[in-house]
């Protein structure tokens, strides 16, 4: 394993060395050196200008050996944009370090751009604006802001563990930022659309910033900043961060993908952002058995109050682990009196299970309102913020396979978080 820093040999990319070759020495690997150059640039007088760019190789390795890493460099002959990538993956680099470049935009030795560089690299991507807020976060002096952009993605699940990874190197002042569009959040909070937006970004705020503190959590709650807009989510994140005076934004994309949210936001935090920025591309962590196990703190079980239906219960439950809350729903159609409400209400209370009591499981019971079963549902688990939701489904004849009912397809086709359906055992 190594670090690499990809140099274009100017005063930039000098401070992005010496930030790569601190973290390196933290860390106890190897940092290499690497400076692209395309082969066109070697055609006139090759060997001069061959020896003369490994020439100024030898001197940053030679500036940054007092730092305590073992140093090496590399003149990388390509103007592939994978060469770096494939020099990456041969080396079995744990992040790639880079520099601000000559001009905006511009490219690293060979015209190969950072945007192509962090879609190309399946390793965290590193731009440093200003070395000076990370030597002092390696040498003890306080600790590094970082902002984290936060959505519920694999991206952002991503740089979250990025993140716990690099406060092994020191200290880190947290702070969690999220855009969100108004008329977005109504309809997945199952929420009125109001005349006035004012009015209900209260209570969209209020689930937001649970959600955002448990998405954003590397074991020390952070600080949670929301702001509402219109337009390129990139561009407000961005304003997030410079208005908290961050020291390093991190946003989480995904690899050999220039489409969707993530991957413009991170497009934008590397051209533009005036502060450091970090890309953290997804890894086939499960693959690999390093993913970290999920907290399941909240479930919502769902029944329609039918005997089918109720034996899934206890197995929802069986699955709450100590100290877990789980919401117990039935939804009807329409808006039920109050007699009617309390009837369903214990109706809910008669099915939980007994002796939850030493694993203390909180239970709560709820009756739902709405015309489209499904999507009830699924809105409630946003409100509650389910980490996990759970239905039973209706199978047809003893040994057949179990076919889905037309709410348990339609839940999973229309819910963003994990849906177990439950099938009860046959008799």
């Amino acid at each position: 394993m190594a670090i690499l820093c990809a140099t274009d040999l100017t005063e930039g990319s000098r401070q992005a060395a010496e930030v790569a070759a601190r973290i390196a020495a933290r860390r106890g690997l190897p940092l290499w050196l690497v400076h692209q150059v395309h082969p066109d640039q070697l055609r006139v007088a090759a060997e001069p200008v061959r020896e003369g760019l490994q020439a100024l190789l030898r001197e940053e390795v030679q500036r940054l050996a007092p730092l305590g890493a073992k140093v090496e460099s590399s003149l990388l002959e390509s103007g592939s944009s994978g060469a770096l990538a494939r020099f990456c993956e041969a080396h079995e680099a744990r992040l790639l370090v880079v520099g601000t470049p000559r001009e905006e935009p511009a490219a690293l030795g060979s015209g190969v751009s950072l945007e192509r560089i962090a879609r190309n690299c399946a390793v965290p991507l590193l731009r440093v604006r200003d070395a000076a807020p990370f030597v002092a976060w390696l040498t003890g002096a306080r600790p590094l802001r970082v902002m984290l952009g936060v959505d519920r993605s694999r991206g952002s699940e991503a740089a979250r563990r990025w993140l716990t990874e690099l406060g092994v190197d020191g200290p880190i002042e947290l702070l969690a930022g999220h855009v969100y569009y108004a008329f977005e959040q109504c309809r997945r909070l199952g929420l009125p659309t109001p005349m006035n937006l004012d009015e209900v970004a209260p209570r969209i705020e209020a689930v937001l910033h649970r959600e955002v503190a448990a998405l954003a959590d590397t074991g020390v709650a952070p600080r949670v900043h929301l702001r509402m807009a219109v337009g390129r989510a990139a561009d407000h994140l961005v304003d997030l961060a410079r208005e908290q005076e961050v020291d390093l934004l991190v946003v989480g994309t995904h690899p050999h993908n220039a489409l969707g949210n993530l991957a413009s936001v991170a497009h934008h935090a590397l051209r533009l952002a005036p502060m450091s920025a970090a890309v953290v591309p997804v890894s086939p962590a499960a693959s690999h058995g390093e993913a970290p196990l999920p907290q399941v703190r909240r479930l919502l079980v769902a029944t329609d109050l039918s005997p089918l239906a109720d034996e899934t219960i206890p197995f929802a439950f069986a699955l709450a682990p100590a100290g877990a809350e789980v919401h117990l729903v039935t939804v009807i159609p329409e808006r039920a009196g109050a007699e009617l409400h309390r009837d369903l209400k214990q109706r809910l209370l008669e099915r939980v299970p007994r002796g939850l009591e030493p694993r203390e499981v909180t239970t709560r019971v709820e009756v739902l309102h709405g015309e489209d079963v499904a999507l009830a549902l699924v809105q409630a688990a946003e409100r509650m913020d389910a980490e996990l939701l759970c239905l039973g489904s209706r199978g047809h004849g003893g040994v057949r396979e179990a076919l889905l009912g037309s709410v348990a397809r339609k839940v999973l086709g229309l819910s963003r978080r994990p849906v177990l359906v439950l099938r009860p055992p046959l008799r």
